[in-house]
């Protein structure tokens, strides 16, 4: 008995440099934010990404319409964009 008494002081300093130090250890993994200035630009397709075209906002009063045409609608992205826009836009 009075071994134990003795000995728990010395125990219990060996217990606590094995034992965790916080008792509530939430694991998390990091998550990746998405870039909002890309997310307003880009959208996701299945394999690629889309975006508007440039050129058809203002100063084009005497374009032909053939022209003006040619800028209307979306376009894919190039194959060089598509690892930045991946870790631009991971969701």
């Amino acid at each position: 008995m009075l071994l134990n008494k003795l000995m728990w002081p010395v125990l219990r300093i060996c217990f606590s440099a094995i034992r965790p130090q916080s008792q509530s250890l939430i694991l998390t993994r990091n998550l990746m934010k998405t870039h909002k200035g890309a997310a307003k630009r880009w959208k996701k397709t299945a394999t690629s990404f889309k975006r508007g075209k440039a050129g058809r906002n203002h100063g084009n009063c005497g374009w032909s319409r053939r022209s003006l045409k040619v800028l209307s609608g979306k376009t894919l992205a190039d194959d060089t964009h598509i690892q930045r826009l991946k870790r631009l836009l991971p969701y």
